[in-house]
Order: C-alpha cells, then structure tokens, then sequence
C-alpha cells in the first residue's frame, strides 16, 4: 500500500513565502547598487525606474522556479532567471549595463533563495495555519514595506526623482546627503589639502557660507553636508573612488552596500540568538529593514546604520570564540564615529582581555594604515581642530540657526535649546549643554559598567548593547533621528517576551511613538513631540540596561 510522502520543511509555505519577502526586498538594492556604477563604465543606458521593475519581476521568476523545481536549485533558477534578464534587457533596450546588473542579480539571487529555506528555524513550519490573523498582519506590513524599499531603489538610482524618496515632500530629505561629506573629505585628503576639518574647505554645508558664485557644487542636486568623523573613517571609502567624479554612482554604491550589509548583520544575529521564540526576530528582520526610519537613513547615507551593525556583530564574534574578526570590525567602528567605544568598555569591565587586546591591535592597524593611505596632517588636524569644536559643539554652531535643527536634535546637549524655545529662560543654552554633556558622559560610563554585571543570555545581552550603542551616540552635541536605529532593532529582539495580547500592543506603540513623524504643523505641538522621542528613546535605553542588571544570570 503506497502512502504519500509528507512535504520535506524546506517545501513549506511559511519558507517559500519568507523567502520571497527576502527576494522582493533584495532585488532592487542590489538592482541600485550595481546598475549605476556599471553605467559609470559603459555609458548611459535604461532608467531607474525601469531597472527596479526588472529586477523584481526577475525574483519573483525566481521564486517561482524555486517552488516547483527546488531539487534542481539554484542552477535552474539562474536559468531562468538568465533568461529573464535578456528578455528584459533586450525588451526595454536597458544596454549592457541593464544586463549585466540583471544577471548578477539573477545570479546573487538565485543562491539566496536556494540557501535560505533550510537554514530557517522548524518553528515558522505550520504557523500560517495556526496564527491566521497574525499572517494577515504581516502580509500588510510586508507588502508597504516592498513597495517603499522599490520606490526609494529608484530615487537612489536617479536623484531628481525625488517623489520616490521615503517621505515625498520634504524638501530636507530631497537635497540632503551624508555622502557628501565623506565623499568630499575623501577627496580633500587624496589630494592632501591642509586641515581637511577647516570651514574654508565646507563652503555650502548648513551653518557655514553659502559656495561662492561661479563655483559648481560637484554633488547636485544634493548639498554639501559637513564631515566631523576620525581620519581612519576614510579607509572605508576605498570600494567608491573608483567612481571619482561621478556621485551618482558612488551614492548609489554606498547605498547597495549599506543595505546589503544591514540584511546581512539582521539574518546574523538573528540565527545567533536562537532560543524559544526566536523565529519572531527573524521574521521581523525584513520589515525592520523596509521600515521608514531605516530607509530614511539609508536614503540620506549615514554611516549610522553600518556602524551599529558592525559593533554588534563584533561582539557576537566574540562570544562565537572568533576574537580576531570581532576585534577587527569593533577597532573600525570605534575609529570610525567614537561612540562604540563604549562596548570597548564594557569588554575591559568583564576582563575579556583577549577581545580588548584584538580590539586595541586592530586600532593601531588601522591607524597605521590611515596614516600610510592618508598621511598625518588629517589626524593632527582632527586631534587639535576638529574633536575640540565637536565636543564644545562649535561643530554643530546651525543648530540654534532655525526650529526644524533644534527639534531634530535628540541629544541632552540639545535640550536647553528646546527649553529656550519654549520661552524659558534656561541662560546661554550652549554652557549649559555642555554640562549636560558632560554629566551625562559620565552616567553612560557608570551604566556601561553596571551593565556587565550580569550578562544574560544571548538575546539579552544583545539588547544591552544596543541600548549602550543609543545612549552612547546621544553623546554628540547634535544627534538626529537615526540614533534610535539601535533601540528600534532592539525592540525586535523584545518581540520574543511578548505572552500576551497588551504586551504586543505595547511593543507597537512603542515603536510608533519613536518613529510617527511629527502631527500638525504648531511650533508647540512639534517641541511637545521632540521631547517626547527624545525623553523615550533615553528612558528606554536606559531601563534595558537597567533591566539586564536585574534578570538571573
């Protein structure tokens, strides 16, 4: 008597569908990150708008291909998928730049899709069907958040676009681009102008003199943004200055790598925390990175993202026994923007000195190699102009200039200036600032150290490092919005706490109240909102470290 053979995991529908939420995601970053640096080489060829269609259609031909036929993955898939890209290539003349980054997208996904199934945990086998509502809730929060990653593929395949940016409509975020300045003290210090920090160097960043007429800002229709990061922060701009000269290019590079990276680090330590529950963070991880505040600093270029993930995939390396790799990506983070120092801190309190001592080894590596690549005027000149003017916050001198600077800062140093907007009389608010600074400075240091006292297990230490990331970035004299990014990916890692109903109702709004941009126009309901993110964004960091110190080893 012949039985029917039950459907392998791998063959489950919560896995195909995971998956292709992976793929629909994948598909336009990579698409972004590859078409213009090839247009770059070959020339003008299709548009952006067209290529992020392409590439979607092709993971869902993908995926389909995977569904029927997985025994026969991922060079079936390819196939097909190969012969989708030529369709597309030659249907919609995309030239050989559309082509080429059709195929390496068919190709890089065609792997994914074949490799990811397997590797998810046997607790999403089955949990359509017992969690039906709760599917239905994903599948609406999955489908924006496709939607808004493929939109912004395209504004950052072709900057006028700007009604395909995140929040259309804020001029803001239409001409703002970190990249800028990284690109351009890259190039200050390649050519080694003196003191790459001076004003005279920044002519057209907010705060300082607009550039003078008749000069051409290289960067349009994006302007200049300030560059106040360590000298070694340039050693990571080596993949862009292949593309010298043409920004296009180079923004939507750093964006495919960004992104990319981030999907990489979520997937990570995703799989790293494991433990009862565990698929809820996995599962979060792709609406997490389709969310607005994610895609809003990946929009603008900021560093902030890669240099959380990079922090903690370091210590997730340590804990793995792989001290050299985790030394090396926390030596770069801590070179690059200084706050991740403080994990830095936390491995000296627990006395991993083997971690510290990769750690401390990579940082002369690398400041070695910036001193090679870059030469000493940069590090001199960061040592003696620069890191004194971002401490006094004279960096910073545009944010009391207008309200939309000093509602945008989430830092204590930021307060004074909300207090005084709000009529109060709080003196000079930049002395008092810096002595908000540097209370709070000294508090972060006690937390971090108060934090290890009790390590937890992986989940939860996890998201004590996360939380010392925030708090340690709020350091800065001006810190917008994207300083939450640590918080927000920690409230994914909660998600495996929630018991009941209200817990996840919790949870929701906790999120919405850190992320829901401003209601109304009133200067007065826009003060009420900025301290109430700011006041929440602290609190919360503050309390999962204060936590981490109270729960049972």
């Amino acid at each position: 008597m012949n039985h029917a053979q039950p459907d392998p995991p791998t063959r489950s529908l919560e896995r195909h569908a995971f998956v292709a939420l992976v793929a629909f995601l994948l598909a336009p970053i990579l698409a972004h990150g590859l078409w213009r640096p090839l247009v770059h080489i070959f020339g003008p060829s299709g548009d952006a708008a067209t290529i992020t269609v392409a590439a979607l259609a092709i993971s869902g031909v993908l995926v389909v291909a995977n569904y029927f036929a997985p025994a026969r993955a991922p060079l079936l898939s390819f196939a097909v998928g190969a012969v989708a890209a030529l369709a597309a290539s030659l249907g919609l003349s995309l030239g050989a730049p559309g082509l080429l980054t059709l195929l390496l997208v068919a190709a890089s996904l065609a792997l994914v899709i074949q490799r990811i199934p397997a590797r998810l945990p046997s607790a999403l086998d089955g949990l359509a069907k017992r969690h039906k509502l709760l599917t239905a809730l994903y599948v609406l929060l999955a489908l924006p958040a496709v939607a808004s990653t493929a939109r912004l593929s395209i504004f950052m395949g072709d900057g006028t676009q700007v009604h395909h940016q995140v929040i259309p409509g804020i001029d803001f975020l239409e001409t703002h681009s970190c990249l800028t300045a990284y690109v351009r003290a890259d190039t200050l210090s390649r050519a080694g102008a003196p003191n790459l920090y001076d004003t005279q160097w920044w002519h057209g960043s907010e705060g300082l003199p607009p550039l003078a007429a008749g000069v051409v800002n290289p960067y349009h229709p994006f302007a200049l943004d300030y560059y106040a990061y360590p000298p070694p922060f340039l050693l990571g701009m080596l993949p862009l200055a292949a593309f010298e000269g043409d920004f296009a290019a180079q923004r939507a590079l750093w964006f495919g790598l960004n992104a990319l990276f981030l999907a990489a680090a979520l997937w990570i330590v995703a799989r790293w925390i494991g433990g009862p529950n565990a698929h809820r963070v996995l599962l979060l991880a792709p609406l997490f990175l389709g969310s607005m505040p994610v895609l809003v600093t990946l929009q603008v270029g900021n560093f902030q993202i890669a240099v959380v993930m990079l922090a903690v995939l370091a210590m997730v390396a340590f804990d793995r026994d792989r001290p050299a790799l985790g030394g090396a990506l926390l030596a770069f983070a801590i070179l690059a923007k200084i706050s991740p120092g403080i994990l830095g801190i936390v491995l000296l309190a627990q006395r991993r000195w083997r971690a510290a001592a990769w750690t401390a080894g990579f940082g002369l590596l690398y400041f070695a190699l910036s001193l090679l690549l870059i030469g000493t005027d940069p590090t001199i000149s960061f040592l003696t102009y620069a890191l004194p003017r971002i401490s006094s916050g004279e960096t910073f001198a545009f944010m009391d200039d207008r309200d939309f600077s000093i509602l945008t800062n989430m830092a204590p140093f930021g307060l004074p200036f909300k207090l005084q907007l709000m009529g109060l009389d709080v003196g000079d608010p930049w002395v008092v600032g810096r002595r908000l600074g540097h209370v709070y400075s000294a508090v972060l240091v006690i937390l971090a150290v108060i934090a290890v006292r009790r390590q937890g297990d992986r989940r939860s230490q996890a998201l004590t490092w996360m939380a010392l990331l925030v708090l340690a970035s709020l350091q800065s004299p001006f810190a917008p919005g994207y300083t939450a990014i640590g918080l927000l990916w920690a409230i994914n890692l909660l998600s495996v706490e929630v018991q009941r109903f209200r817990g996840g109702v919790g949870l929701v709004l906790l999120w919405l109240a850190l992320t829901l941009p401003t209601p109304g126009t009133s200067i007065s309901v826009y003060l009420a909102h900025s301290l109430m993110q700011a006041s929440l964004t602290m609190g919360a960091a503050i309390w999962l470290v204060v936590r981490a110190t109270r729960s049972p080893a």
